[in-house]
């Protein structure tokens, strides 16, 4: 570069006419001119033929937008004189504009872009210089609008404000219902589960664990086909986390507690902790049966099916099995909150301990067992150890817990011994592990969860990284809607992989994360409604009904603004019906410019 700049220097004071010896390439000509369209009506994916003169000479080097920014596609065909390009299903009425390196040129003719019941498009731009004009053919016809966030910046757990303004030519009778909040948790979810402070601290530790400790050999991982190892220790001593908010790089936020075997099987290991098998409790825990049913599930179903999906995890103690711990440790975890015997508030439901995977040295004495584990809650019925847990909904709960953690534990395999140690946000871990349980036959708790999310989806973001229920609501329903469109692979595509967040649903699909957000909100009230057969906003493996109402406010076009608010990666749904013969005129206001509004449009009647 230093020298580029000394050669120039010399060429102004010697008065010649140098060449740039960067390779900037020719200059890029004279702007477009646009002259005519061959039609001034058309509709998403018919194709038109635009004349005029300095077009590119290749054909994608000629972009053309359709009012709409969002409509932006390149040409397909090009002359010295005529374009042709498919009109973009994002499309908006309005003048037609080319953009070639040379510059732009907008046409003198609108093209009026035909709409049917079910199309949809994403409409961007706000404010009264990107007003958008929707017909209304018929006194019953009605629009749905999703006004959502695309700003990757704003904070996930802020609600900024948006308005919609609409008229018409002939003022409307009544006002508009202003759009309702429901209740963030007004259904009960009979499913305990983690709660989401001690998941985001699980995986902000395990960002510490690789950040301090590094990223182990990939032969560290050891597991190879067949793999015959020694017969386990009947008794065996583990460290086991006790503490929700205490430092897991110290010894003394874990018991160091002694478990004997009860089950061995082909793939994994069923220890429960003595506590559980000896004196008062001996007669009212878990039996032979129970231990059995969770080994077996796992040898025979659970195992198989997360490998399958997700792929293969590592056996760094090289005995081949996961083990699964069973001890009251687990119960008595509770929120940071929760005081004495207070089961209000919630417990941990099981856990999968990342620093697990790494030896002594180089991890804390006592903070690690150096085995593939996960750890189980006991059967409490009597509360001797804190809250009761009954023996039969706490052996369901493990069953749900199992499948859920070891697709943690595959993942944060995976990454560290193959990726380079790169920890999966939060909020789509916890999706994945949330298909996991899907994939497994269990999707009792998706569907509370998601009924959380559909009761209000603009107040909660799909990428909240504290992974709050009703979040996990959403993103599993979004990774569900991805799986049937692109298919289950995806999901190893997402696990096998250096990237994190938005970037892997990218990667996994090729939709830019909010592309494929708009479609999931889309979704959420189209599938099963008949009104669109597109593959991309029906459910071909769930029934969405079975996940509850779906928030929507109703409204009559031109009878007064509708206010709302939104956080990043979040939508709003309302429904406007419009008036006989006349147009209703939308307007959307971002009044504080953190939105960065988009809106998804269908016609549904």
């Amino acid at each position: 570069m230093r020298a580029n700049r000394i050669m120039a220097g010399l060429c102004v004071l010697m008065g010649m006419a140098c060449g740039d010896d960067g390779g900037s390439g020719p200059p890029p000509g004279d702007p477009p001119v646009v002259t005519s369209l061959s039609t001034t009506s058309a509709a998403p994916g018919e194709t038109i033929t635009i004349t005029g003169s300095n077009f590119a000479a290749t054909a994608g080097e000629n972009t053309v937008t359709f009012a709409n920014p969002l409509s932006a596609t390149k040409a397909t065909s090009v002359t010295a004189t005529q374009i042709t390009v498919v009109v973009d299903q994002d499309a908006t009425d309005g003048p037609v504009t080319v953009t070639t390196p040379g510059g732009s040129d907008t046409s003198s003719e609108s093209l009026t872009v035909t709409r049917g019941v079910g199309d949809v498009f994403v409409f961007s731009g706000t404010g009264a210089n990107h007003k958008l004009g929707l017909p209304n053919p018929t006194a019953s016809t009605k629009y749905l609008v999703i006004p959502h966030s695309v700003n990757s910046a704003a904070p996930f757990t802020t609600s900024y404000g948006y308005s919609l303004k609409t008229t018409s030519a002939v003022p409307a009778a009544a006002p508009a219902n202003a759009t309702s909040r429901a209740p963030e948790s007004s259904a009960p979810i009979t499913h305990v589960e983690a709660n989401q402070w001690f998941e985001s601290r699980r995986w902000d530790d395990a960002k510490r664990v690789v950040d301090h400790y590094g990223v182990p050999r990939e032969s560290d991982a050891r597991r190879t086909p067949n793999e015959s190892a020694t017969a386990p220790a009947v008794t065996k001593q583990f460290y086991v986390l006790k503490t929700t908010t205490g430092d897991q790089d110290l010894a003394s936020s874990y018991s160091r507690i002694t478990a004997t075997l009860r089950y061995t099987g082909t793939k994994c290991l069923v220890y429960a902790d003595n506590d559980t098998l000896t004196g008062s409790l001996a007669g009212g825990n878990f039996t032979q049966a129970h231990f059995n049913l969770f080994g077996s599930t796992y040898d025979n179903s659970i195992e198989a099916t997360n490998v399958t999906y997700f792929g293969p995890y590592s056996d760094v103690d090289g005995n081949g099995k996961l083990i699964m711990l069973i001890s009251p440790v687990v119960n008595r975890l509770q929120e940071p909150d929760c005081g004495g015997a207070d089961c209000t508030c919630g417990f941990i439901a099981g856990f999968f301990n990342p620093r697990d995977l790494y030896g002594t040295p180089p991890v804390t004495s006592g903070t690690t067992n150096h085995a593939e584990i996960i750890y189980l809650l006991a059967a409490d019925p009597n509360g001797v150890w804190d809250c009761q847990f009954p023996v039969d909904a706490t052996a369901a709960e493990n069953l749900g817990t199992i499948p859920h953690e070891h697709q943690h534990l595959t993942s944060f395999s995976w990454r560290i011994f193959h990726e380079g140690g790169t920890v999966q946000a939060t909020w789509l871990e916890e999706g994945m592990a949330h298909m996991a349980e899907d994939l497994n036959g269990d999707n009792s708790s998706n569907i509370g969860r998601g009924k959380l999310y559909r009761q209000d989806p603009g107040a909660i973001s799909l990428e909240d990284n504290q992974a709050p229920l009703e979040q996990r609501g959403g993103i599993y329903l979004m990774l569900r809607l991805l799986a049937d469109r692109y298919g289950t692979d995806i999901l190893k595509d997402i696990l096998q992989s250096k990237c994190t967040g938005r970037a892997c649903i990218q990667n996994a699909t090729g939709l830019p994360f909010y592309d494929a957000m708009a479609e999931f909100l889309a979704a959420q009230y189209l599938s099963g409604t008949g009104i669109t057969a597109d593959a991309r906003f029906n459910y071909d493996s769930i029934d969405i009904n079975d996940f509850g109402p779906l928030l929507v406010g109703n409204h009559l076009a031109g009878a007064g603004d509708v206010n709302g608010s939104v956080r990043r990666a979040s939508g709003d749904f309302h429904i406007f019906t419009g008036l006989l013969n006349e147009d209703s005129v939308f307007q959307f206001d971002d009044p504080t410019g953190n939105v960065k509004l988009r809106n998804v449009i269908v016609r549904i009647q």
